[in-house]
């Protein structure tokens, strides 16, 4: 071999050397930091999420609980007074009675008969079941009774037969959406402690 062939050789495995030598990479550590950090953010951000998740909907749970057990609560202490009955009863009389004879009803009612809705309904948005139109649509029919039997009310100087069966519509219509939304969350409660029992 001839001193040419040498250096050539030489220059070759010089060349083949360079081509299959790794040379180091220096945005390794730059990409470790930024794996890094993503992996740090995911890591919190999903058990923190989580959380959120759970408090919001244990939150929606009890305002829902608070606001259908003050509705079972309105909807016992008006079957228990006979309200609705009294109403019934004045319409049958007004029925057998001439044209423009009018009766009173007043009962007075404290202002807040209806507090946790009162205290609440600024979070009703919360309720997760779509249970919130039918609860505000309860007490805005039992307020609108409310209004007019209490003491200087429309129905306290006197009312027709016509505004006492529009009265009883308003006030039978709210009973039976409170009766159906406290139905409806007895069942989902009795599930829920079925559940619970099932799982411990």
């Amino acid at each position: 071999m001839s001193p040419q062939d040498v250096q050539s050789l030489a220059e070759t495995l010089k060349i083949i050397n360079e081509i299959t030598a790794s040379k180091p990479n220096e945005w390794l550590p730059v990409y470790a930091a930024l794996g890094g950090a993503v992996a740090g953010a995911i890591a919190s951000f999903f058990p923190t999420w989580i959380m959120e998740k759970r408090r919001d909907v244990n939150f929606s749970r009890q305002i829902e609980n608070c606001l259908l057990a003050e509705i079972k609560a309105l909807v016992e202490i008006i079957d228990h007074r006979g309200y609705l009955l009294a109403i019934e009863e004045t319409v049958t009389y007004l029925r057998t009675q001439p044209e423009g004879v009018l009766c009173t009803l007043i009962v007075d009612v404290p202002p807040h008969y209806s507090r946790v809705y009162q205290d609440n309904c600024k979070n009703i948005g919360v309720i997760i079941n779509g249970k919130a139109s039918e609860i505000i649509t309860f007490h805005q029919l039992i307020d609108a009774v409310v209004q007019d039997i209490k003491p200087d009310g429309a129905f306290s100087s006197g009312a027709t037969l016509d505004t006492f069966e529009k009265m009883l519509k308003i006030f039978e219509e709210a009973l039976s959406i409170g009766r159906s939304l406290t139905k409806t969350h007895n069942k989902s409660s009795q599930q829920d402690t079925s559940e619970a029992g099932a799982s411990a």
